[in-house]
This record gives C-alpha cells, sequence and structure tokens, in this order.
C-alpha cells in the first residue's frame, strides 16, 4: 500500500514536473519572439533549407 502511493505519487510530481517545463519554455519563447519581433512555435525546428541536385543531359546514364 505504502510502495503504491509513494510511485503514484512519483508520477504525479513527474507529470507537473512536465507540463511546468513546457509553460516555462513558451513563455520564453513567447519572451524571445517579443524582442525579436519574430513569431516562431514551441515546435518549430527553423529555417529547413532543400538542396537540389542538377545533372547535366551528358550525365544522364
Amino acid at each position: 500500500m505504502k510502495s503504491s502511493v509513494h510511485s503514484s505519487f512519483r508520477t504525479i510530481k513527474k507529470r507537473i514536473r512536465r507540463i511546468l517545463s513546457v509553460f516555462l519554455s513558451a513563455y520564453m519563447l513567447g519572451i524571445s519572439n517579443v524582442v525579436l519581433e519574430e513569431d516562431r512555435m514551441i515546435n518549430d525546428t527553423g529555417v529547413k533549407t532543400e538542396q537540389r541536385e542538377v545533372q547535366d543531359e551528358d550525365d544522364a546514364h
């Protein structure tokens, strides 16, 4: 009984810590957006650059 209470308390503690971490990250990102005048989101991975390979017609073998 005591271990199940301790285990559930630990689970609740981890979930609260995770939620607070997400909110704190979102808050810091929001402050950064205000300062830098950007509109980035929390799951934004940054600028994605595509690189294309151009083949000459002679090398089409």
